[in-house]
């Protein structure tokens, strides 16, 4: 006699156990959605100047310093901006100081 009212499942990848017939599924319909591609450049409004990106957006990752991390959340959230925004207005003017 079984002491537990549950009812024991069956391992559906042992050979030995009867295996059950799943229910068949209704049939689904494929619909093919075209993708409209983005404007070639886009603008971006920050505090300051009006940045105009003609190329595609990539993601990357960088690594760094704890620390500096927590300060580049807090300065980005100051400002009311995500923080890749934060980056790429920084690298910007850091490659336009120093004429590259």
């Amino acid at each position: 006699m079984n002491s537990t009212p549950f009812k024991k499942r069956s391992n559906p990848l042992d050979s030995t156990t009867p295996k059950q017939t799943q229910p068949t599924q209704p049939q689904v319909e494929e619909r093919v959605v075209e993708k409209v591609a983005p404007t070639p450049v886009q603008t971006r409004k920050t505090t300051q100047k009006r940045v105009i990106v003609e190329e595609e957006r990539i993601k990357y990752t960088a690594t760094m310093d704890k620390s500096i991390r927590r300060r580049l959340k807090l300065a980005a959230a100051k400002r009311d901006v995500q923080i890749s925004e934060f980056i790429e207005d920084a690298v910007l003017e850091k490659l336009e100081r120093e004429g590259d």
